[in-house]
């Protein structure tokens, strides 16, 4: 009987133990593993259904300031797009740019955003003149630019780059995008072409 009531007694303990020995490995999993913080979401709620030029300029403008690389994107045509850089600005990289499309605008806009402070902004000031229609589908829309950029790749030392921007536009399903892209120098300053060049090799 008393046998009984040791083996009991020691069965009580083993479980005991077990359950504190499990119970202690559960409290420890958390420092085990380093939990990350919940991404945010791609695509900043500030896009806007780009029903009108003006909606389409503005979507551009606020991801280039926002290092938004998805609603970046979200800016351009398709398979059709192509970039025409500033031939000065190119100069012997001219081929790089041959067959630019919207997978090389999204990395060297990624490769730029891998290399901007998380809190920093860019500024961009676009100065229009009256859109140049082609059809009720199509037009072109041509503005100064003035883009000033915070970025940590110390080997493109330039902070404001100025240009003249001519963006071929296009409507399908009632939404405006960027079809085509020429780029123009119009002062001593770095281009949009420079900083594409740049970003799209490093």
């Amino acid at each position: 009987m008393k046998t009984a009531f040791v083996r009991s007694k020691k069965r009580v303990s083993l479980r005991m133990l077990l359950g504190s020995v499990v119970l202690l490995a559960t409290l420890c999993l958390p420092s085990c593993f380093s939990l990350r913080e919940p991404e945010a979401p791609t695509a900043a709620s500030d896009y806007l259904a780009p029903t009108q030029i003006d909606i389409l300029l503005a979507n551009f403008t606020t991801s280039v300031q926002t290092l938004n690389t998805v609603n970046y994107e979200r800016n351009f045509s398709g398979p059709q797009y192509r970039f025409v850089p500033d031939p000065g600005s190119a100069g012997t990289a001219a081929s790089l740019f041959t067959n630019w499309s919207v997978s090389e605008e999204r990395d060297y806009f990624s490769s730029l955003r891998r290399r901007s402070p998380t809190t920093s902004q860019n500024q961009l000031t676009l100065t229009t003149r009256p859109y140049q229609f082609f059809t009720t589908d199509s037009a072109e829309v041509s503005a100064l630019y003035q883009l000033r950029i915070v970025q940590s790749d110390t080997a493109f030392k330039s902070t404001m780059l100025e240009g003249n921007i001519r963006l071929l536009v296009r409507r399908r399903n009632n939404e405006w995008k960027i079809a085509g892209w020429r780029d123009q120098r119009t002062s001593n300053a770095l281009s949009w072409t420079d900083l594409k060049k740049h970003f799209i090799r490093n």
